[in-house]
Order: C-alpha cells, then sequence, then structure tokens
C-alpha cells in the first residue's frame, strides 16, 4: 500500500513520515536549506509480515503542482495532513479541490 501526502506546506508532512518511518524524505540540498518539499520523496515503512507501507512525500507549494500531480497521480491513497496549531487553511482547500479534480473524491 502507496500512501501520497497532501497538506499545507508547513503543517509537517515530511515531518509526519520521517516520525512513522525514520527516513527524511529531503534530499536536494534546496529543500534542506528551504525546509520543504521541492521534489517528491520516498519513504518506506517494514511492517512485522514482511511487507511494506510506502510513502510519497509531495510538495505543497503552488510552484510545484506538477511534482505534486506526478506524485499522486497513479496513488489510490492520499494523506492529508493538517497541523492542529493551523487547522485547515486556504491551501488545504486548495488541495481538497485538486484531489476532487484529478478524481479522488474520498
Amino acid at each position: 500500500m502507496i500512501f501520497a501526502t497532501a497538506g499545507h506546506v508547513d503543517h509537517g508532512t515530511t515531518a509526519l513520515i520521517q516520525a512513522v518511518t525514520g527516513i527524511n524524505t529531503l534530499h536536494l540540498p534546496e529543500e534542506k536549506k528551504r525546509g520543504m518539499t521541492i521534489d517528491l520523496g520516498f519513504a518506506y515503512w517494514p511492517q512485522a509480515d514482511g511487507r511494506s507501507i510506502g510513502f510519497i512525500d509531495v510538495p505543497g507549494h503552488e510552484k510545484f503542482l506538477a511534482n505534486m500531480l506526478a506524485g499522486i497521480g497513479g496513488i489510490s491513497h492520499i494523506l492529508l495532513i493538517v497541523a492542529c496549531d493551523n487547522g485547515i487553511m486556504t491551501q488545504t482547500k486548495e488541495h481538497l479541490a485538486i484531489l476532487r479534480l484529478i478524481g479522488r473524491r474520498k
């Protein structure tokens, strides 16, 4: 099973994936400098039964929409991340609208 992320740029998609898998998906120097996802990042969470749960960390910023769409294009499961201290923001609603436009209704 593979999950792609969706969420506001500062809502912790990368931090959540790292907390679950131990893998920091930020791999480009510019990503590390900015502290935000620019390119697709990948992580796997091995399960006790030998299977793995995969994660694709996709950019949340509008400038990187093409990368976001590439990351979620063939994925059935999207993990929407909302920071508890900010709640739902305009960008969160925009991500939901994009997901609906590409046929991800649930």
